[in-house]
């Protein structure tokens, strides 16, 4: 199991398939690209292809979207409407979603950058830097094997999502360039990054990846 590969025994023993958990990241990913300044936003009269380039517009945009989904994860389980063991799920899944984006590489042949790969770095990086998710080179991971695995601290992660929330519409809001271009040098291609990055592709990349061979009969 590519989890167990990654995760110490105490988070991997919180960590369960689940089907509920992955479609309500994806409903409130999705919800959240019509909440706040999206590509129609302008800041001084400059769209954000203006503003980021092309590229990078389209990352920013995928990275709100994405830290929308934790943060109103969070935002529903305060009101009463999710129930705890849910969100949790959800984080947590949103963690192995997260890996394997990071396993795929962050730019492609053409050296283009991957807007999924490089948000799920600059989360991830964002949260080890909250504490919130732990890297400990000297545990085994919860296969007994790999040396060196990733704890995820609940709390500390329910902390550091409405940070990131507003670091990354801050960023979209105010035309942050500078900002975003940093998020992008810390957390996608910093040395500490990459090396991480080369740890979880080594290891998410073992499981063969599904393939289909389709017939057509013809009568």
């Amino acid at each position: 199991m590519q989890a167990e590969s990654m995760f110490c025994a105490d988070t991997m023993n919180r960590w369960v398939e689940n089907e509920d958990a992955r479609l309500l990241d994806t409903l409130l990913h999705e919800a959240s690209h019509n909440l706040g300044p999206s590509h129609e936003y302008k800041v001084k009269s400059k769209t954000d292809d203006q503003i980021f380039g092309g590229p990078l517009a389209s990352m920013l945009e995928e990275l709100k979207a994405q830290t929308g989904s934790l943060f109103y994860g969070e935002y529903l389980l305060n009101k009463g409407v999710l129930d705890n063991a849910l969100v949790e799920q959800s984080h947590l899944t949103f963690t192995t979603w997260a890996f394997g984006h990071i396993s795929n590489g962050m730019r492609d042949a053409q050296g283009k950058s991957k807007p999924y790969s490089q948000l799920a770095a600059i989360q991830l990086g964002y949260l080890m830097k909250e504490k919130a998710a732990v890297w400990s080179p000297e545990k085994t991971a919860a296969n007994g094997k790999d040396q060196g695995c990733m704890t995820i601290d609940t709390a500390k992660f329910r902390a550091a999502v409405p940070k990131l929330a507003q670091t990354v519409v801050g960023v979209k809001a105010r035309g942050d360039k500078k900002l975003a271009e940093q998020l992008v040098k810390d957390y996608v291609d910093g040395k500490a990054a990459t090396d991480l990055h080369k740890v979880i592709a080594e290891r998410w990349l073992r499981a063969p990846k599904a393939s289909f061979i389709y017939s057509v009969k013809v009568d």
